[in-house]
C-alpha cells in the first residue's frame, strides 16, 4: 500500500492515540495519573507557565544539539537510540528542574529582596528561631551580589565585557540559575501538597501558600541549589565532550535524587535529614516510580520525535516554524507537567509513613 506522507502520520496518530488510551485505561497507576491530570485541568496557568519559559530558553538559552535532518527522522533504527537517549535525559531532568531556569533566573535578585525582608520583619514565620547576625548579613550579601549579577547582565547587552567580569557573569549566572531551580521544584511541591490536602477555603491560595513554605525552606532550597549548580556543571560539561560516558553517570546520579526536592519540600530539619528522607522516599516508591518512568519514556520518545520531526518541517518554512515552536513547547509543557505531577503524587503518597506530617 503506497501512502503520502500526511497520510502515513495520520494513521501513525491514530495509532498512537489509539493505543494511549488503552495503556492508560489499564494502566496501574492510572489513579495517580487521573489525580495528576485533574490537578493540572484546574490549574491550566502552570502549562502556560511552562511553554513561556520553554520558548524563553530556545530563544535566550543554549539549544541542546543541532536540529536533526527530514532524512534522519524517517530512519527509525537510526533515529530510535538518539530519541530514548533524549527522552531519558529529559526524564532524569524532570524531577529537578519544570521549568527551564534561563533566563527566568533574572527574577532571582527580585525574590530575595521579598525574602529577605519578610524574614528580617517576621523571623518566627520562617524558622523554629530567629535568625542570627550571619544569617541576615549572608542574606544581605547574596541579594546584593543578585543585583550586581543582573547589573553584569545588562551590561553585556549593551556592550563586550572584559574577559574577567564576563568569567564572574557566567559563575553568578550558573550560581543563581540553580537557585532558581531549586526554588521551582519546591514551590511545586509545596503547590502539590495544598492541592491535595487544602488547608484553606480560597482555592486560589494555593500558589501564595506554596510560596510561603518555600520562603520557611529557605535553607533547604540553599542546600538544594548547590546540589543542582554540580549536576548542571556536570551537564554542561558533558555536552561539550558529547563522546564522554558522563552522560549516563548524569542520569543516573539524578534519577538516584529524583525524591530530593520533595525531601526538601516537605520534611524539616537539616539537609543531611532531608537527603536520607529522599532515599527512603526513592525506596518505598520505587516499584511504581518505574512503572512510571517505562511510560513517561516512550511518551517522551515519541513526543521528542514529534517536535523534531516539526523543526525539520519548518527549516524551509518560516511561516511553520512560527507555528511550531508554541505548538511544541505546549505539548512539552502539558506532558512535562502531567508526568511529573503524577510522580509528586505517588512520592508524597506513598514515600513517608502514615503517622508522618509535612
Amino acid at each position: 500500500m503506497n501512502l503520502t506522507p500526511w497520510q502515513s502520520t495520520a494513521l501513525a496518530l491514530f495509532g498512537f492515540a489509539a493505543g494511549l488510551v488503552l495503556h492508560l485505561r489499564w494502566h496501574p497507576l492510572r489513579r495517580h495519573l487521573s489525580d495528576a491530570w485533574d490537578c493540572l485541568r484546574l490549574r491550566p496557568a502552570l502549562i502556560l507557565w511552562t511553554a513561556g519559559a520553554m520558548l524563553l530558553a530556545r530563544v535566550y538559552g543554549e539549544t541542546p544539539h543541532a536540529p536533526y535532518s527530514m532524512a534522519q527522522l524517517t530512519d527509525w533504527q537510526e533515529m530510535l537510540l538518539p530519541l530514548a537517549r533524549d527522552a531519558l535525559a529529559h526524564l532524569a531532568a524532570l524531577p529537578h528542574v519544570l521549568l527551564p531556569p534561563w533566563p527566568l533566573a533574572c527574577m532571582v535578585p527580585v525574590v530575595l529582596v521579598f525574602l529577605t525582608v519578610r524574614i528580617w520583619r517576621w523571623p518566627y514565620r520562617y524558622g523554629e528561631r530567629r535568625p542570627g547576625p550571619e544569617q541576615k548579613f549572608g542574606l544581605f550579601v547574596v541579594t546584593l551580589l543578585a543585583f550586581v549579577w543582573l547589573g553584569l547582565e545588562g551590561s553585556s547587552a549593551r556592550h563586550m565585557l572584559s574577559e574577567g567580569v564576563e568569567t564572574l557573569k557566567l559563575g553568578l549566572r550558573y550560581v543563581f540559575t540553580a537557585l532558581a531551580a531549586a526554588s521551582v521544584q519546591v514551590w511545586l511541591v509545596r503547590f502539590v501538597m495544598a492541592w491535595e490536602k487544602p488547608q484553606e477555603t480560597e482555592a486560589g491560595g494555593d500558589a501564595a501558600a506554596a510560596l510561603e513554605y518555600t520562603f520557611a525552606r529557605w535553607q533547604g532550597v540553599a542546600c538544594l541549589a548547590g546540589f543542582d549548580l554540580l549536576w548542571m556543571s556536570w551537564r554542561w560539561w558533558q555536552m561539550n565532550t558529547p563522546q564522554s560516558i558522563g552522560a549516563w553517570w548524569w542520569i543516573e546520579l539524578l534519577l538516584l535524587f529524583a525524591a530530593l526536592p520533595v525531601a526538601v519540600a516537605a520534611v524539616a530539619g537539616p539537609f543531611w535529614q532531608q537527603g536520607a528522607a529522599a532515599l527512603r522516599i526513592l525506596w518505598r516508591a520505587a516499584v511504581p516510580l518505574g512503572l512510571l518512568s517505562i511510560t513517561a519514556l516512550c511518551l517522551f520518545i515519541l513526543a521528542l520525535y514529534t517536535v523534531e520531526m516539526g523543526r525539520a518541517w519548518g527549516v524551509e518554512s518560516p511561516f511553520w516554524r512560527i507555528i511550531e515552536q508554541p505548538l511544541s513547547a505546549l505539548v512539552l509543557a502539558m506532558l512535562d507537567c502531567w508526568l511529573l505531577l503524577a510522580a509528586l503524587l505517588l512520592m508524597l503518597r506513598l514515600g513517608f509513613s502514615r503517622s508522618h506530617s509535612a
